[in-house]
């Protein structure tokens, strides 16, 4: 089952500062994921009940222009942003042959196009040059955890240290381990993740709604087909480096988004 195809937990929202954030349901689908029921989800969000003192409501439609967590609260689950804004965030895996990075960067330039990268620890730390010209070519950097594993089954302290050392890995690009985390090796993150993200410094644990599946090179055609059925106003968007599919399909992604007045922009520019 896709995302986009996944109903909504409750249809629940956090609310802060007079806004709600709405969509808070499934989230991240790598190579290497896992499923988990519907149960798990309501499990792990259960206990998120307030943001900054904040109630958790149910019927909420609207984002914050900013996102916040008390230091040390569990994160909260996001995969999608406000419907009534035309923008839409495709995000990005960094990892995989560094002359494809290399060639999809190159796209992203003469495109104009700057997005938010979820870099897997180890591979931005063995591939610095790319990482530094992501940062100087205007991306944004979130953290993909350290070593890309499935946190379904690991315990909380190396839950913990994957999300702190894939931070830490950031510091030396950006000066600090980033506002995004997502996890890997799962759709839907569980309690002991949310809270090792948000004791680890991250108020949003990020997913999306519409999911490329371009890791499984399906077809540059398939890709683009799946992704533009499904995108629509606030939808954050998963694609990977490392894919020729991914290259060959984003520049008429683009052009579907601008065809339908729908602006790209990074997960801060969408969520806050």
């Amino acid at each position: 089952m896709t995302a986009a195809s996944r109903p909504l937990i409750g249809r629940r929202a956090f609310v802060m500062g007079g806004a709600a954030l709405a969509g808070i349901a499934v989230v991240n689908s790598c190579s290497d994921a896992k499923n988990t029921s519907n149960g798990a989800t309501t499990a792990a969000l259960a206990s998120v009940t307030s943001i900054n003192g904040t109630d958790v409501v149910a019927g909420a439609t609207t984002v914050p222009t900013t996102v916040a967590l008390a230091t040390g609260a569990p994160a909260a689950y996001v995969r999608q942003g406000s419907a009534t804004v035309n923008k839409v965030a495709i995000t990005f895996h960094l990892g995989g042959d560094p002359a494809l990075v290399t060639e999809l960067l190159d796209l992203m330039k003469s495109k104009q196009f700057t997005a938010t990268f979820f870099a897997i620890g180890t591979w931005i730390t063995a591939h610095p040059t790319l990482g530094h010209r992501a940062v100087a070519d205007g991306h944004e950097l979130g953290n993909h955890t350290l070593n890309h594993t499935d946190m379904l089954t690991l315990t909380r302290s190396q839950v913990y240290d994957e999300i702190s050392g894939g931070g830490q890995a950031l510091v030396p690009f950006i000066g600090s381990i980033g506002k995004w985390f997502r996890p890997s090796g799962t759709d839907v993150p569980s309690q002991t993740i949310l809270d090792e993200a948000g004791r680890a410094g991250y108020a949003v644990s990020v997913g999306y709604d519409v999911d490329s599946r371009d890791f499984k090179e399906p077809g540059s055609k398939a890709v683009i087909a799946k992704v533009n059925a499904e995108v629509r106003a606030g939808s954050i968007v998963s694609m990977h480096f490392g894919h020729r599919d991914t290259i060959k399909a984003l520049p008429v992604i683009l052009e579907h988004l601008a065809a339908n007045n729908l602006t790209q922009t990074t997960v801060t520019g969408l969520l806050g």
